[in-house]
């Protein structure tokens, strides 16, 4: 196992402090292309494997986070998950703490970030699933802010870098353009304008005559008397109104995108998928559509429950439908969940 590798190569440091900063937990989506270690831009894709425990430092007293600040250095990269990977995604688990406390993951070598994974209360058991990257050596960096703690790791995936296409050969070179033909014949002379004969002279105008006399308006005739209105006739019947026309038919739904998963071997995986989402404990979630699974033995959830710190426990009624339990009735929940 992982657990047992480690024992022999994991490197341990310890920065000691006063005081306790709690920070607010981050867990990163596992359903998107992520850089684990790189200096620029490089597409990863998610690989699942069975869910193996790689750590459980009740049995490995030399990963036990004991009393005061310290960080401990975890080797990733070997049994379960091949190297080269760049980011590992597994469930973090924290129990037997003597003291409210936060634990942050990040990749060995880089600086601490200013955040954490999991936020624990003393006296708790508590988990989340966690995304972290990984350094040039496959090693992440563990940790606990105060107390002394007990911490299991559970793999179930890892993120790998995409291998791109081969580049595209050159265009070949444009040929030459021929020459232009030759034009066709000169063209024959202009002859020659002939002369503008003279204009001739302008006649005399008339003497304009002089305007008649306007005759006097005749007088205007008395204005007959109106009409009586006629009946106004009825109003005829409004006709029938024509029936609706049929609804045409609606078109295919298109057939879901998947997410392109690898076994360990990198070879293709039919059939494997994930689903993320919310729901609330004790209540049955229901899938559909490219969301459903084989059978309830095929896939398995993780998740986290938003409003105790409550481990959270799944079971399975079939492949289309799964319950969150043993946080408090009526939580919000977290989850994902893998398999085919």
């Amino acid at each position: 196992m992982d657990e047992s590798r480690n024992q022999h190569v994991v490197a341990r440091r310890r920065w000691w402090a006063v005081g306790i900063t709690l920070a607010v937990p981050v867990v990163l989506a596992v359903s998107q292309p992520w850089v684990g270690h790189a200096t620029g831009p490089v597409q990863s894709a998610f690989t699942p494997i069975t869910p193996v425990r790689a750590l459980d430092s009740r049995n490995t007293p030399s990963m036990h986070l004991s009393p005061g600040h310290e960080t401990d250095v975890w080797q990733v990269t070997g049994a379960s998950i091949p190297s080269g990977a760049t980011a590992v995604v597994l469930n973090l688990t924290v129990t037997d703490t003597n003291a409210t406390t936060f634990l942050t993951l990040w990749p060995d070598l880089q600086p601490q970030p200013g955040t954490s994974n999991l936020n624990v209360l003393a006296g708790k058991t508590t988990s989340t699933a966690v995304v972290v990257g990984l350094s040039a050596g496959g090693a992440i960096d563990i940790f606990n802010a105060a107390g002394s703690a007990n911490i299991i790791l559970d793999y179930f995936g890892y993120y790998a870098a995409v291998i791109p296409g081969g580049p595209t050969g050159p265009t070949g070179a444009t040929g030459p353009t021929g020459p232009t033909g030759p034009s066709g014949g000169p063209t024959g002379p202009t002859g020659p304008t002939g002369a503008t004969g003279p204009t001739g002279a302008t006649g005399p105008t008339g003497a304009t005559g002089p305007v008649g006399a306007t005759g006097p308006t005749g007088a205007r005739g008395a204005t007959g008397a109106d009409g009586a209105t006629g009946a106004s006739g009825a109003t005829g019947s409004t006709g029938p109104t024509g029936p609706t026309g049929p609804t045409g038919a609606s078109g295919a739904t298109g057939a879901t995108g998947t997410i392109a998963t690898s076994g360990t071997t990198g070879v293709a995986v039919t059939g494997v998928h994930e689903v993320i989402g919310t729901g609330v404990v004790g209540t049955a979630v229901t899938l559909s559509g490219g969301a459903v699974f084989t059978t309830a033995a095929s896939y398995v959830c993780y998740g986290s429950d938003t409003t105790s710190s409550a481990a959270l426990l799944f079971t399975y009624a079939s492949g289309t439908a799964f319950t969150p339990a043993n946080g408090g009735a009526g939580d919000a929940v977290k989850f994902v969940c893998i398999g085919n």
